[in-house]
């Protein structure tokens, strides 16, 4: 089992505009290696008069606690909304679930 991949947790940032609107964006929270473990198969979607393709991906990351599913997974420039966070081996590793949208 190797952790190979190079990947960026972002985590969700909220800021508020002089006019008081609310802006989400995100921010780094750490880098660190993970495995992917398997690419699912894709699904295509018509949503809002447009063709959306969705990759689902299984990331090995080591454990920890601070991970949410609100945030994001970034590898290669691309950004992976994470689905589902489950411990593996009696808490040695996480095993995230996130999918890579093409919109």
């Amino acid at each position: 089992m190797t952790l190979d991949r190079r990947i960026t947790l972002l985590q969700p940032t909220v800021t508020q505009n002089n006019s008081g609107q609310v802006k989400r964006s995100f921010a780094s929270a750490g880098t660190f290696y993970a495995q992917i473990i398997q690419a699912h198969d894709g699904v295509e979607t018509f949503t809002n008069q447009q063709d959306v393709s969705k990759v689902v991906y299984s990331w090995r990351l080591r454990y920890q606690t601070a991970i949410k599913a609100s945030w994001k997974l970034q590898h290669d420039s691309e950004d992976y909304d994470i689905v589902s966070i489950a411990p593996e081996g009696r808490k040695r590793y996480i095993i995230v679930k996130t999918t890579l949208s093409d919109v």
